[in-house]
């Protein structure tokens, strides 16, 4: 067995890593290389059926373990946050010790290339894929938007101002999923599911959101996370749940904090997995019939510099023309104009932004699909505004309100949200949990 990725998963990351949007950008495809259809892959596996506005499951490229299955059959599809394709392959290519080199071996014959959506931010792939459409159908667009029934830009990960306040500040006591989103989640449509993640997050709007119809299971710890997997998925067969969804977070939080540092994304990657070899290998190989493991991640990460940041709230201009405050991500900036001032901000943009830089009608991305096929979400055009902005190599725009300090001052090394390749492609593992318990070295 080898340890260097096959000529064909480098070919197909070379493929979509190709400039589609405006001839400089690569753009999800969600034709079946996208992370929704992974999230409908693992539903139709589970028995689930196809109806729309569900995207179809993953292109045959990606077919073992993807093909219905029916009753008494499970899919666990694992996200690790940040776990883009440059992460993966810094594992691969930079194994060192016996144990690393034998995880890498395992993986790179059960791994390909995949995009995610845009914007590559958290909220947006996550929710993604746990209803298996794109963005524009489930309606959150970023990691801040502008909700038209608060008035407001709202951080969708916490449903609070993006410059502080307590988490579902916004939210209220009688707040129901749908009353956001128009699409129901995977865990809804009457597949037994149970979704494993951080005791921290239950009962969060976004928890409710994205996890709606699933029973919650927190754990505290990676060992911890990795004894509740093994004691869910050894449950009768009849018991036992179609669908199971595993979270983790550190591998972004770890990236945001130092820059995409290719050692420490080897060391955490091959962490998590083992914590996922060790749950398939204290199962018996009866418990382990019938599981199969979808893990991914829900976008990369690319190095930023505070001399490429633009601070929009520094530009009295810029602020000027502006109906509200930036949102979206700091790679990918949403920006709407003043009544009567959409030429102007366009030409101001154009002027003073640098030439790396693209400045995007909003309205012809919908259009084009950017944000993913119709149907849209019905506020999508609201939520959104006037122009994209998608920031060069290294760059960043951010705002501040006036007199705001706090953790919005701490330039952070890795970000995300935009379009490079290394934002928009992610890794994607699949694998059955017999296959899977062989791993150990």
């Amino acid at each position: 067995m080898s340890s260097e990725i096959p000529e064909a998963a480098l070919r197909l990351a070379e493929t979509l890593s190709k400039p589609r949007w405006k001839g400089r950008y690569p753009s999800p495809d969600f034709e079946g290389r996208s992370l929704p259809n992974v999230g409908a892959s693992a539903f139709l596996r589970a028995g689930g059926s196809s109806t729309p506005p569900l995207l179809s499951a993953l292109h045959p490229d990606y077919s073992e373990g993807s093909e219905p299955r029916g009753p008494g059959t499970t899919s666990v599809v694992f996200l690790l946050d940040g776990f883009g394709w440059s992460a993966f392959r810094s594992l691969v290519e930079r194994a060192r010790s016996a144990s690393e080199r034998h995880l890498a071996e395992a993986l790179v014959a059960r791994t390909l290339p995949l995009t995610t959506v845009f914007p590559s931010t958290t909220s947006s792939a996550l929710i993604s894929l746990s209803n298996g459409t794109a963005p524009g159908t489930h309606g959150i667009v970023g990691y801040t938007e502008y909700f038209p029934a608060w008035g407001s830009i709202l951080n969708t990960l916490k449903f609070a101002p993006p410059w502080g306040g307590p988490r579902d500040v916004a939210i209220a006591k009688g707040f129901q999923p749908r009353d956001l989103l128009t699409v129901p989640t995977l865990f809804s449509r009457g597949i037994r599911s149970v979704a494993l993640t951080k005791e921290a997050f239950q009962g969060s709007a976004f928890t409710r959101i994205l996890y709606e119809g699933a029973k919650f299971e927190g754990y505290l710890s990676l060992s911890d996370l990795s004894h509740h997997l093994a004691r869910i998925l050894s449950l009768p067969r009849s018991h036992r749940p179609g669908l199971v969804w595993v979270y983790w977070d550190l591998l972004d939080a770890v990236g945001h904090l130092n820059g995409p540092h290719p050692e420490m994304a080897m060391d955490e990657i091959a962490h998590v997995f083992r914590a996922f070899v060790s749950a398939a290998a204290r199962m018996t190989p009866q418990a382990r019939e019938g599981v199969h493991l979808f893990a991914t991640g829900d976008h990369g990460q690319v190095e930023v510099s505070p001399p490429k940041a633009r601070a929009a709230h520094e530009d009295a201009r810029l602020m000027s023309l502006l109906q509200r405050p930036p949102s979206c991500e700091r790679r990918a900036a949403i920006l709407q104009a003043r009544a009567g001032q959409r030429e102007a901000l366009e030409e101001h943009l154009r002027a003073t932004l640098p030439e790396d830089w693209t400045v995007l009608s909003v309205p012809e991305c919908i259009a084009g699909g950017l944000f993913g096929p119709p149907p849209h979400h019905p506020d999508l055009s609201a939520r959104l505004g006037d122009f994209l902005v998608l920031a060069g190599e290294g760059g960043t725009m951010w705002y501040r309100p006036p007199g705001a300090r706090g953790p919005e001052d701490r330039f952070l090394r890795g970000s995300h949200g935009g379009l490079s390749p290394n934002e928009l492609l992610v890794a994607l593992v699949s694998t059955p949990f017999e296959e899977l318990a062989r791993w150990q070295a």
